[in-house]
């Protein structure tokens, strides 16, 4: 068995502040397997030099012909994506009819943007400021401009359950499909689907202990009406397909959602979410933060200039 581990490097469109530290570039690892690729795409946050030591542990269990057992959910999932033999494509998330748009900045270009378009989605992400009046106003602005649009409303689990409740009673909540990570815990969010009748999705990554357990239960976010599953978080190609039936059998919506990985993670992505979940919406809009997709044109991972691990 051949196998190849790149570190790569993608620098971000600006810096982001991610769990406190400001971020300037996306680094991971590209991993390929005889003529199969995968990504490696932990947290941004994460000790890289862990990650890459879990990886090279886990190709040379590989190469013994044993299980890679690999302890890093994004190290499970890039190889198991590679063993699997995963098809690629090109993929564009301007083009995807299946992608959410991601609405987030400030509101004037937002609202031109908006006016301009020739056809608006069906389903929209915006992600909430904090602002009681910005966004109660902006909400029913981008429902006006596009009669049909729903929304998907990220509170990122920041704003207090107070906060959720004043804007709710602001807004149309018919045009609201869910209010992602509602409340600042998951207590808060389960009282605001129960008691205030409030459609609420959880991105469950952010609930989960590090790493997740690998036993598929959903049971404490059974009372969402949508969950985020975003698989390099979370574990390997097994586990993953496991919360999706899981939460299916619950009756429950699901997405999938990107980690921000490059654009060949994002084709590996969307080519998942139509295996699993037909034809439902995509979270890949976090991606848009990369200043290059790291893939040639035919949509494999670009690494001319990468020194192999």
């Amino acid at each position: 068995m051949s196998i190849s581990l790149y570190p790569y490097q993608l620098s971000l469109t600006q810096p982001l502040v991610f769990a406190q530290q400001m971020i300037g570039q996306r680094q991971g690892f590209f991993v390929q397997i005889n003529d199969a690729w995968g990504e490696i795409a932990p947290p941004l946050t994460a000790d890289m030099a862990l990650v890459a030591k879990d990886a090279r542990q886990a190709c040379a269990r590989l190469r013994q012909g044993l299980a890679h057992n690999a302890h890093t959910p994004a190290v499970q999932f890039g190889l198991d994506c590679a063993l699997a033999q995963l098809p690629s494509a090109p993929f564009s998330l301007k083009t995807s009819p299946l992608n959410l748009p991601l609405l987030e900045g400030a509101r004037d270009p937002l609202v031109r943007a908006w006016r301009c378009r020739r056809i608006h989605p069906a389903l929209a992400w915006l992600t909430l400021t904090g602002s009681i009046h910005y966004d109660a106003g902006l909400i029913r602005e981008l429902c006006l401009l596009a009669p049909k649009v729903r929304l998907v409303l990220d509170g990122a689990g920041q704003f207090s359950d107070e906060y959720i409740q004043d804007l709710w009673s602001r807004i149309d909540g018919q045009r609201i499909d869910w209010i992602m990570d509602a409340g600042t815990t998951l207590a808060q969010a389960q009282g605001l689907a129960e008691q205030a009748n409030i459609p609420v999705a959880l991105d469950i990554a952010r609930y989960l202990d590090t790493p997740p357990p690998q036993q598929v239960d959903l049971g404490a976010f059974s009372f969402a009406s949508a969950l985020l599953i975003r698989p390099s978080q979370l574990g390997g190609l097994a586990y993953n397909q496991a919360l999706v039936r899981h939460a299916q059998q619950l009756g429950q919506a699901v997405l999938l959602g990107d980690s921000l990985q490059s654009g060949f993670g994002q084709s590996q992505l969307a080519y998942l979410s139509g295996q699993w979940l037909g034809e439902a919406p995509l979270a890949l809009g976090r991606c848009r933060y990369l200043l290059d997709s790291g893939v040639d044109h035919h949509g494999l991972p670009l690494i001319s200039g990468l020194t192999p691990l």
